[in-house]
């Protein structure tokens, strides 16, 4: 489950990065919701939510301080 969690972090932060960098330069930002479908920010708002998904995995996978398995 740790790891799963990680990779889906990892595809959330791959969508996010894809959309600031593969942008056209002529739209206004990535994450304006004010752009329209060129700026992709339906897209990089939906990565912000897989990464946020993939933590909360992670992070419900790991043991609490001080816990014996």
């Amino acid at each position: 489950m740790k790891n799963l969690g990680l990779v889906i972090a990892l595809v959330g932060l791959a969508i996010i990065a894809g959309c600031f960098f593969l942008t056209p330069p002529h739209s206004l930002n990535p994450a304006d919701s004010e752009s329209g479908i060129h700026a992709s920010a339906m897209a990089t708002y939906g990565g912000f939510i897989v990464f946020g998904v993939g933590i909360v995995m992670y992070i419900s996978s790991l043991p609490f301080a001080n816990e014996k398995k």
